[in-house]
């Protein structure tokens, strides 16, 4: 099981845990952060991340920019393959 996945399953049972989780991953990929992600679910083939819809996130025409939607799906592909892919095939 990987790093991310033995941290997730320790902190997403936790209260407040879905969000510390998020910040470690942010802090370990900083350019994540720009869109204060949330992870609402990890497990082997499966992620789920949220982002709330604010101006950091905003393009002009006040609608999530596309690249704010690009980094979303890079960190849920990412995390998701991280924690499915197995030990012996890194």
């Amino acid at each position: 099981m990987s790093q991310a996945l033995q941290v997730w399953k320790k902190l997403s049972i936790a209260p407040g845990g879905k969000w510390t989780f998020s910040k470690l991953i942010c802090l370990k990929a900083p350019y994540f952060s720009s869109i204060s992600p949330l992870f609402e679910r990890l497990e082997p083939n499966y992620c789920e991340i949220k982002i709330k819809k604010k101006r950091a996130v905003e393009n002009h025409l006040g609608t999530v920019h596309a690249i704010a939607m690009c980094n979303m799906a890079e960190l849920s592909g990412g995390t998701m393959t991280d924690a499915t892919v197995p030990a012996t095939h890194r």
